[in-house]
């Protein structure tokens, strides 16, 4: 399974689940802590908590994190229940990671449901130089005072995950902070293991080597990993907005000029509306204009890959790059690998031009 996209963050309007606030509550049961007062003023009750089927809003989990984060007096709170946060946690989208292949096909399960992830950051694969790859983590858009709480949170959870998928210890060769670094980093080697921290970086990162992503898991099983995903899909699905009826036109308009994109001032043009309403329209979608433009050519460069006799470059062209390591830098950027590892991967693939 491939997703379509890989970038990936919720909208804000999004429903989630209630699993970060139960860990919470179990974290604080464990310390013979009450839970009324982490529940204040999220209109949550400790009877809310039996019911793990029920949805809470996201402004709802940030005020039991602020509340989390005043009360418990502690800097590693964000790190230490990001570690706690077991891929099991995470219900089918957790087997679904647990039962892929291999570690890329377990990180394009996890950035292809975004809802169901729960993250308040836009996370994708980045391509780095020397052999290098990263899981960017950019445009947090919450409280600024919960920002690193809900960094740490998010980079221990993520690397929680991948250990347990990977069945062992993922090695990190850095760790990018886009802040300062903070008091207690001396304890990050707790989390993350033995590496770097660069902070002033551009985004929150976690850096490995990309040969990595080649790992095949120990618990792959592909029924399973069927079932679960389609699972996910159909969840993810059902908490979807409905796409509106100019959203479809933007797309069905899009796809037909991929090889030369218009911006969004000249679709809007095309459609008869302002440029404000497109970008309205697209935020109630949980997208923006390069993200849908992204998924678009994304799927339309794998259909092109599949046929053998088309030259990579051609496919650039048709896509309108108008450089073909352009192209081969944003499909690198999309799904981890080059066009050409792509094609070598695929049934009966002959080596690209």
């Amino acid at each position: 399974m491939t997703p379509s996209d890989l970038a990936c963050q919720a909208p804000d309007h999004r429903l989630i689940s209630l699993q970060s606030t139960c860990l919470i509550a179990a974290w604080l049961h464990e310390q013979q802590q009450p839970i009324d007062p982490v529940l204040a003023g999220s209109g949550l009750s400790p009877s809310d908590l039996q019911t793990p089927a029920r949805l809470i809003t996201p402004e709802q989990e940030q005020q039991v994190f602020a509340n989390t984060v005043a009360l418990a007096g502690d800097p590693l709170v964000g790190l230490k229940l990001g570690q706690r946060m077991r891929v099991s946690a995470y219900g089918q989208l957790g087997y679904a990671m647990l039962s892929a292949p291999t570690l890329l096909d377990a990180l394009q399960v996890m950035l292809a449901f975004p809802v169901l992830l729960g993250s308040y950051f836009r996370l994708q694969l980045e391509s780095l130089p020397d052999g290098l790859l990263a899981l960017r983590a950019d445009h947090y858009h919450e409280a600024p005072a919960l920002q690193l709480f809900n960094v740490e949170l998010c980079l221990s959870s993520i690397k929680a995950m991948l250990d347990d998928a990977l069945g062992r210890p993922l090695p990190l060769q850095a760790v990018h902070l886009s802040g300062e670094l903070p008091a207690h980093a001396e304890h990050y080697p707790d989390f993350f293991g033995t590496c770097p921290v660069q902070v002033g970086q551009s985004a929150e990162r976690l850096v490995f080597a990309a040969d990595a992503l080649q790992a095949s898991l120990p618990l792959a099983e592909p029924v399973t990993h069927f079932e679960a995903v389609r699972h996910c899909r159909s969840v993810q699905d059902s908490f979807r907005p409905e796409a509106s009826p100019l959203i479809s036109q933007l797309s069905a308009q899009l796809e037909q000029q991929l090889d030369a994109p218009p911006s969004l001032e000249q679709l809007a043009a095309q459609l008869h509306c302002t440029s404000r309403t497109l970008r309205r329209h697209l935020q109630r979608a949980g997208c923006g204009y390069q993200q849908l433009l992204d998924r678009l050519r994304f799927q339309r460069a794998k259909l092109l890959l599949n046929r053998e006799q088309v030259p990579i470059y051609a496919i650039a062209e048709q896509l309108g790059f108008s450089e073909t390591a352009s192209f081969r830098h944003a499909f690198q950027r999309w799904s981890g690998t080059t066009p050409r590892a792509w094609r070598q991967q695929l049934p009966s693939a002959t080596p690209a031009h």
